[in-house]
Order: C-alpha cells, then sequence, then structure tokens
C-alpha cells in the first residue's frame, strides 16, 4: 500500500491535486476527520481488493484543532510501520486565495457570520501549521494554473517506469 496525504489551504489547489491522483488510479478520500484517518488505513490495510494498493486522502481545516494535532504523530506511526506514506501541504498567498474566492463566489469553510475571508485565512494558516510542519513537500500554488500543478503532482507522485507506454487519443471536429 501506498498513502498520499494532500492538505493545504482553502483555495490553494487540494482537490485539483486529489483528481490528479485520481486519474493516476489512486483510491481518493476527501475531507475525512483525521480522527477516522488511522482506523481507514486499518480497513485497507485489510482488505483484499487491489483498489486500494495506491490511496490518496486528503485533509483540510474543517478538522478540530485536536484532531490536526495528531496528524504528524499518526504520519510518523504509520512510516513506523512500514507503510509509505507522503504529506503534500499546498499554499498561496493571501492575495491570490482571496482572489480565487473572488472568482469562485465560494464561501471560506471557516468564515463565520462575523469574521470576514481573510480572518478566515489567518484562522486557517494557524489550525494547518502542525501539518506544514510535517509535510514532505510545501507547494505555493500563488503563481501556478491549474494545468501546472497537475503536472507538478503527477511528476512528484507518480514516478512512471521508462518502459511504460500511455497513449491519449483525442478527436475533434467542425461542423
Amino acid at each position: 500500500m501506498r498513502l498520499v496525504l494532500i492538505s493545504g489551504l482553502s483555495g490553494s489547489g487540494k482537490s485539483v491535486a486529489l483528481h490528479m491522483l485520481e486519474d493516476l488510479d489512486y483510491y481518493c478520500v476527501d475531507n475525512i476527520p483525521a480522527a477516522l484517518l488511522k482506523a481507514f488505513v486499518s480497513h485497507t490495510l485489510r482488505s483484499t481488493d487491489n483498489q486500494y494498493e495506491r490511496v490518496a486522502v486528503g485533509l483540510d481545516a474543517r478538522n478540530t484543532r485536536a484532531e490536526i494535532a495528531i496528524v504528524p504523530d499518526l504520519v510518523t506511526d504509520l512510516r513506523a510501520s512500514g507503510i509509505p506514506c507522503e504529506m503534500l501541504f499546498l499554499t498561496a498567498s493571501d492575495d491570490a486565495l482571496l482572489r480565487r474566492f473572488a472568482e469562485t463566489r465560494r464561501k471560506h469553510p471557516l468564515s463565520r457570520n462575523s469574521e470576514g475571508l481573510r480572518e478566515a485565512i489567518a484562522l486557517e494558516r494557524d489550525l494547518l501549521d502542525p501539518v506544514v510542519q510535517a509535510a514532505d513537500l510545501i507547494v505555493d500554488t500563488s503563481h501556478t494554473g491549474v494545468h501546472d500543478l497537475r503536472d507538478l503532482i503527477r511528476n512528484r507522485v507518480e514516478r512512471r517506469r521508462n518502459a511504460r507506454l500511455s497513449i491519449l487519443f483525442e478527436s475533434f471536429g467542425f461542423k
């Protein structure tokens, strides 16, 4: 089994990264409570199904502070037990995040009625600090487009063998 944990700030590209891993035949779970991660990994290890050979899990700030605090120790325990585990953290500048939220018109997951977007981003940075400290790779996506991020994730996570051939056929036409 190979496990990739994806975390990061809301709006930094976690969904893009998870979709890329899904395209690479990873079994992906997004927004799992961190407290359930150990039970989920245990379940996948006991399974005889090949779909759990490569697993990617998205963790974000919708977890409680206590749940996020256990993530670094959990990663250490998984590695000590022989499970290849890699943690990626995606971040972006405040200006880039503000621009992305304005473009998508989505509400930040930590926004409350009395707090603005800037305050929610600052709160999320503080909340996810233990995950940042445990990350193997921190990627700043402030100036990275969707396609560049997909390529970066593919090159970092999916180390294909040289002898493997991949062909993509695309067809189009004009009336």
